[in-house]
Parts: C-alpha cells; structure tokens; sequence
C-alpha cells in the first residue's frame, strides 16, 4: 500500500469523498493543512503545488496528484471502489461528474458564504438541486440499490453523498421527496469506516452566520489561512 497524504484546508469541500472513501476501506492516509505541508502560509506558496490549486494528494511523497476527480478515481483503483468493466466503470464516472458540478456554488456557500448573501444563494441553488435530486432518484431507480449501482458502492456514491449531506444545510428535509436517495445516503453512512469518518470529523458550525470547524475542540473559522 502507497504511503498517502491528503492536503487540504479548513473547509468541508472538495476532499470529503475521497476521506470518505479511504475511511471506507480502511486505507491509511495522513491530513495536512497547506500551511503545515508547505511550511508556509498558502497564499505564498500556490505554485508549489499542481495547477495552484488543492486539494492535492501525495503518493509515496513523489507523486503530486491534483484535482478532485483524480484524487477519488485514483483512490478508487487502488481500493477496489471503482468496477473493472470499462462499460460500468465510464457510468460510474458519469454520476461521480454529475455530483462534481455541484461544487460551485453549492461548497463555498455552505463554507464561507453569511447573512443576505447565504440567504440569497440558497434560494438560488434551490431550485437547480432539487433537479439534479430529481435525476438521481431516477438513476438509482435503474438497479435495486441501496447504492446507484446495486449492493457495492462505488466511488460516485462518495461523491454524491458528499454533496447531498452539504446541501442540507439549506434545508434540512431536502430528501422527502427522494426516498431512494435517502436510503443510499443512509447505506453510506452504515458503511463502517464510512461512518467512524462521519462521526469524528471536524463538525461545520455557523453556517450563514459564522462558518467554523471545530476541531480539537476549538472553533475555527473555515478558510485557507491558519488560526
């Protein structure tokens, strides 16, 4: 097993799948904060890593691996999240960039976004969820679930949950009208390392008003700055 670590900041955005999946099988890993990885503040040290941008997985301290997608496709091959047919795996690859497209706007207003500008973002996201909610129910009808493509999770599982479980923050009974979505979010976090992930990171608090994560006991504000 490569030696892995994951190198992030304090937000709940683009590494939760991957962390999600890593705990899900079990896979040792290390978390750093960009400042703690670099030795510096991030805002000074942005070309050091690929494309300028994190997160960033490092493989065995050599390989940099940039970009979401990458990160989750290649912790799915190397954990057994990821189907060997190349037919099922490209569907697979097809709800996983469905999920993606959420990213913006949905995480940073969930993580930064407070007041009248969270308000009005939410009200603007909601009707385009509530679609993309609605083409989920109707793909995970095609199998008999729990997860999109039976009784094995794969990686676009992951990355679905993720971004359903951050969209509550805008309403939190956003599945009552998607009960196979809800039970393939309830699948997931039955996941046993999936679920030891869930309960032990750092809670999201604020949202709105003042986003932080606490961790260690000790709110902080989200962001790319340490403190």
């Amino acid at each position: 097993m490569p030696k892995l670590e994951l190198v992030y900041f304090k937000m709940r955005a683009l590494a939760e799948a991957a962390q999600l999946m890593l705990w899900a099988t079990d896979t040792p890993y290390t978390y750093s904060m960009s400042w703690d990885y670099f030795g510096e503040p991030w805002a000074g040290n942005k070309t050091r890593a690929p494309f300028r941008q994190l997160p960033m997985l490092v493989i065995d301290g050599k390989h940099q691996v940039a970009q979401s997608g990458a990160i989750c496709r290649y912790i799915a091959g190397l954990t057994g999240l990821a189907p060997e047919d190349a037919g099922l795996r490209a569907e697979v690859d097809s709800v996983f960039e469905a999920s993606q497209e959420w990213f913006f706007p949905l995480n940073p207003t969930v993580n930064f976004a407070i007041g009248d500008d969270f308000a009005a973002k939410r009200e603007a996201q909601l009707p385009g969820l509530h679609l993309r909610l609605g083409d989920f129910e109707r793909f995970l009808g095609h199998h008999e679930g729990p997860f999109f493509f039976g009784d094995k999770p794969y990686y676009c599982d992951f990355g679905v949950f993720h971004h359903v479980d951050l969209a509550h923050f805008f309403d939190a009974d956003l599945l009552a009208d998607y009960p196979r979505l809800a039970a393939m979010m309830e699948a997931v976090r039955g996941i046993s390392g999936a679920g030891n992930y869930l309960q032990q990171r750092p809670e999201l608090i604020g949202v709105g008003t003042k986003p932080q994560l606490v961790i260690n006991g000790a709110p902080q504000a989200t962001g790319t700055a340490e403190g």
